[in-house]
């Protein structure tokens, strides 16, 4: 009988919608009005810093992501540089645990928008988009590509336009009689708030677990990345410089919602109903990205057997990850339901948000590590993607995340829950891997990487064409 592959049918504006699809999420928007109410203007600067980072990040991705083109994005580009317990810890601390907070966090944000603007309680919203997201979902990827780029690319326009607007001032007679300072910090003080800016891209690599299912993902991957990240840091310039000609700084530093209340100031109810608007569209395609890439990093660890078994299974219609959809759907429920229970309270999660957060930039780190241990271990090997500059952007990235990681753990509560998390996590992976008898911190050879992306992804013939894959091409 045949084995059961992943189906390559995604392009590169599905690509690009998965990439930028996290990014620009609820709480991206909450930093992004935030960062300029506190910043002023000059706080454009301190995100293009931000975005010179992330793209030595998105670099060391693009490279690891064409060398070895497999669902298990973290896991197994790990596995060939670092062994099996750095690879699980990467992916474990880096993507369950901000799947546990970000996830519902994001979806009740949506939600409570959804009940401003109709009165419809938060948790009906929630509950409705999240049963339809994961129909999505288990319908199969093609159907994910379809509704994601249309869902993204719209979202990115509404907020692209709604900036222009702001710049322009047409037809808008309500701006500030006084234009804010250009910085109302010292510069000292803008370069403290870098870390919060960073929380703008963010996610930007959720692209990579579609490898499998990305058209020329050597290609397409890269691209996707690169291109959404300035795409983001552009409109996120447009829609930041247009708010703050219409409402005070210390209303927007001070504020939970300031991008809808940036847009109400600008627009009156149009603004509110376009940036809730916005707000649900980044709610749902922050959501369906964490339910199309998350199941699909499970699946690649679990085929190397670095996770229970049925994390592998695929449905054998859809071809897509049904264990992994319902456990990121159960990491989802966990915070609305409590939320619900609480009221929406939700200073816990934003806490646990922060936890997330320097977890994932430790992920970040190991990926930047990998680049560096692959090309020493293997400089022959053919890269269809090279880091330029090599290793400057790896050191500039590993520095500048471990300075960030600094920055949330100055928070001992953050600290605290931080050492509880990857204590648990440590455990889980060192009693996994020993009870299934398998080493720690012995690599696995890229070769038995490749033989199990070739065996369970579509791969092109000898002409490219066929089945819409990507000729894997293993040779030194």
């Amino acid at each position: 009988m045949e084995e059961i592959k992943l189906k390559r049918t995604l392009g590169f504006w599905a690509a690009y919608s998965a990439s930028v699809g996290l990014v620009v999420s609820g709480t991206a928007m909450v930093v992004l009005g935030n960062g300029y109410g506190v910043g002023g203007p000059a706080f454009s600067i301190v995100a293009f810093i931000s975005l010179l980072i992330i793209l030595c990040v998105a670099l060391s991705y693009s490279e690891l992501a064409a060398m070895i083109p497999g669902a298990g994005m973290i896991g197994e580009y790990t596995i060939s540089a670092l062994g099996k317990l750095p690879a699980l810890f990467a992916v474990l601390a880096g993507y369950i645990v901000l799947v546990g907070t970000d996830g519902g966090a994001n979806m009740i944000v949506g939600g409570q928008t959804f009940e401003t603007l109709t009165g419809v309680p938060w948790y009906i919203t929630v509950f409705v988009l999240l049963g339809f997201l994961v129909a999505i979902n288990l319908m199969g990827v093609a159907v994910f590509g379809k509704v994601q780029s249309v869902l993204a690319i719209g979202m990115m326009t509404l907020l692209a336009l709604l900036g222009i607007w702001g710049l322009t001032g047409f037809g808008l007679e309500n701006q500030l009689a006084e234009l804010p300072p250009f910085s109302p910090l010292t510069w000292k003080e803008q370069a403290a708030t870098l870390g919060v800016a960073i929380w703008l891209f963010i996610g930007m690599e959720f692209v990579t677990p579609l490898a499998e299912e990305i058209k020329n993902p050597s290609r397409n991957i890269p691209l996707a990345m690169l291109f959404g990240c300035f795409t983001i840091w552009f409109v996120d310039l447009l829609f930041g410089l247009g708010v703050t000609k219409y409402i005070e700084l210390d209303k927007l530093a001070a504020s939970t919602i300031p991008h809808v209340e940036g847009a109400q100031a600008m627009l009156g109810k149009p603004g509110l109903i376009i940036m809730g608007t916005v707000s649900i569209l980044a709610a749902v395609t922050t959501c369906d990205t964490y339910l199309v890439a998350v199941p699909r990093m499970l699946y690649g660890l679990s085929r190397e057997g670095m996770l229970p078994k049925f994390f592998s299974y695929l449905h054998p219609t859809t071809r897509t990850p049904w264990y992994g959809i319902f456990f990121v759907v159960a990491l989802i429920l966990v915070v609305i339901v409590y939320a619900f229970i609480n009221n929406a309270n939700i200073e816990l999660i934003t806490t646990m948000i922060s936890v997330a957060c320097a977890t994932w930039l430790m992920s970040y780190i190991i990926a930047q590590v990998n680049i560096i241990v692959l090309r020493k271990k293997y400089p022959a090997q053919k890269r269809p993607f090279k880091t330029p500059l090599f290793p400057l952007p790896q050191v500039i990235g590993i520095a500048a995340c471990t300075y960030m990681i600094y920055t949330l753990y100055v928070d001992i509560t953050v600290l605290q829950i931080s050492l509880c998390v990857i204590a648990a996590i440590l455990l889980f992976c060192v009693a996994y891997l020993k009870g299934t008898g398998q080493k720690l911190f012995v690599p696995v050879p890229l070769e038995h990487i490749y033989e199990g992306i070739r065996k369970r992804s579509e791969i092109e013939d000898e002409n490219g064409e066929s089945n819409g894959g990507t000729k894997l091409d293993i040779s030194s």
